[in-house]
């Protein structure tokens, strides 16, 4: 509802005789009318500021600060989650902001079906990647906001046809950050108008046929637990999803066009708030306050498969948190391929007759599948071979033994190749990243799905890793209480019972506690105690260093050796 639609409403309520009885009234009752008066304005304000229902006409879009202008009035409408989409073909005219030259950087550009088959190319901003970048990273053909280089106008306008969805960004006032990009919006141009309820198509690829609707939603899916303690608000977590997670650039360069305003920029803050909106739709909240979360939430992972389908089948090996919204999307909607990505992802892998160093050649790929896995015999050869080579910034390089063979666990695995695990449990990154998988992993045990995922070593890594980790810090105080008070409700919970092996020869350890077999997670103190004429000289196996009395974590089965040398004077007295 535009002003002259409310001045024609103005107009029919006060004509004829009614306008005159009016008049007389508020003549008599000045205060009373001018608060109806006051009332009618607030409640036309408020019509203003609702969503569109149904299509419309329309010559002007505006959604988080872009602002599409085209040459006429066409039919628009917007999807479930507030995205807007037009009747095309659509001549748009201005773009603003305007994609423009500001000291040699190409600012606020815009792109059609964004792919990932682009790979690193991008039209959006000319310092993306930032140092980083290379020449051909910017493409000018890709900036549909500038075309041959000039900003739009009636003269240079952009025609889109229908089935295709246009990205608008603003990028960010400096260019030296991890992101360029501040927001982004998506215009989907439609041939005919989307029934109200319908989900946006994902803005990646050509495909904008409109699959999903809100009626298709099985709220029954969803469990209905109590709040914990530090339980955020639903309307923090909703604004997480209110804007489109832009997440088409493959690897981990694709960090630069993740819009500061939308998203999350690095994997383990995705994971995390992932963990956090699934979790929170698992609580006791009816449906109808629940529906904004889920919608928005349900448009990540349409998103996601579509980037997929378009040929981004491995786009985040190196990214986390991509997986889970996929699933959950097709389970609300009842969509079998997207209920499905277990089936081309994770232990798919394993297929007859594929496997490490084979792959299928439609294996999906995603980080948590690729490094968390059982450990296993060819493992402990890797470890023991010279083709293995951990990361040079770990302390140490322990090699996994027969006794660690099942021992589910966390590597730098690329495509499955072992080469970089390590057992030593500060490895680099371990701890970076693996706390984050709690909310992911918990709400799949709640809503019975682990099986759709297609691979259990995640799971039981994060079990082992909860159990070890007692004092790590979570990314979400929130996702720390569901976990505390909800794991043991859905078992089985994976745990061993570890063992430790000290070797001493010189001397003597003493152990506090001393037993056969640990509890996962136990903290072991360790006194190395030299014999008459020995002196303690530090740890080897699977401790190092030279610190004594220390305190260890029985995070699996561990041997360790405490090596002890003759003191000087009698090394020279016996020579």
């Amino acid at each position: 509802m535009d002003w002259q639609t409310i001045h024609k409403v103005n107009i029919i309520i006060m004509s004829g005789q009614e306008k005159d009885k009016i008049m007389n009234h508020k003549a008599k009752n000045p205060l009373p009318c001018a608060l109806k008066s006051c009332w009618l304005i607030a409640v036309m304000l408020l019509c203003l500021a609702q969503p569109l229902s149904g299509d419309v006409q329309k010559s002007q879009i505006s959604q988080f600060g872009i602002t599409w202008t085209f040459n006429k009035d066409y039919s628009v409408g917007q999807f479930a989650n507030g995205d807007y989409w037009v009747v095309g073909p659509v001549t748009i005219i201005k773009i603003d902001p305007a994609s423009v030259e500001v000291n040699g950087r190409i600012i606020n550009g815009s792109m059609v079906n964004p792919s990932p088959r682009l790979d690193r190319r991008q039209g959006y901003d000319s310092a993306m990647y930032e140092r980083y970048a290379r020449a051909e990273d910017y493409d000018p053909s890709l900036n549909v906001a500038r075309p041959n280089g000039r900003v739009l106008s009636e003269s240079s306008p952009l025609v889109l046809q229908p089935n295709c969805s246009l990205v608008s960004t603003v990028s960010t006032a400096e260019a030296n950050g991890s992101t360029q990009l501040k927001t982004a919006a998506v215009l989907t141009i439609l041939g005919s108008s989307a029934p109200e309820g319908s989900f946006r198509p994902s803005y990646s690829g050509t495909d904008k046929t409109i699959r999903f609707h809100t009626s298709q939603l099985s709220y029954n899916l969803l469990a209905s637990l109590k709040p914990v303690p530090n339980t955020p608000a639903l309307s923090t977590v909703e604004r997480y999803y209110e804007r489109p997670w832009l997440d088409h650039i493959p690897g981990w360069p694709g960090r630069s066009h993740h819009p500061v305003d939308n998203m999350p920029n690095y994997d383990r803050e995705v994971i995390t708030q992932v963990g956090i909106a699934a979790l929170m739709l698992n609580l006791n909240f009816d449906d109808q306050k629940k529906e904004t979360l889920l919608v928005r939430f349900i448009q990540v992972g349409i998103d996601n498969y579509g980037v997929i389908q378009d040929g981004g089948r491995e786009n985040w090996l190196q990214d986390s948190g991509r997986k889970f919204p996929i699933l959950f999307a097709g389970l609300m909607l009842n969509d079998p391929d997207m209920k499905n990505i277990g089936k081309k992802s994770g232990d798919y892998l394993y297929t007859d007759p594929y496997g490490p160093g084979n792959p299928p050649p439609d294996l999906i790929r995603f980080e948590e599948d690729e490094m968390t896995f059982y450990v296993s015999q060819s493992d402990v050869d890797m470890t023991h071979s010279p083709e293995w080579k951990p990361d040079s910034r770990d302390a140490e390089k322990i090699s996994y033994k027969i006794e660690d063979i099942g021992l589910p666990e966390w590597g730098k695995v690329q495509l499955y190749d072992r080469r970089y695990i390590n057992k030593y449990w500060a490895t680099t990154y371990r701890q970076v990243i693996g706390h984050a998988y709690s909310g992911i992993v918990l709400a799949m045990h709640i809503m019975g799905v682990k099986n759709l995922w297609n691979h259990d070593a995640l799971f039981d890594y994060k079990d082992r890793y909860k159990k070890v980790e007692l004092d790590w810090t979570e990314t979400s105080k929130f996702v720390r209480s569901m976990w505390d008070v909800y794991r043991d409700d859905y078992p089985p919970v994976w745990t061993m019972a570890p063992k430790l092996t000290i070797d001493a020869s010189g001397g003597t350890v003493a152990k506090v506690p001393d037993k056969a077999a640990y509890t996962l997670g136990d903290r072991v103190g360790l006194r190395a105690v030299a014999d008459p004429g020995y002196e303690f000289a530090g740890w080897s196996g699977e401790l190092s260093g030279q610190s004594n009395p220390i305190e260890i974590i029985m995070h699996s089965n561990r041997s360790i050796t405490a090596k002890f040398s003759l003191v000087e004077h009698l090394l020279k007295e016996n020579k």
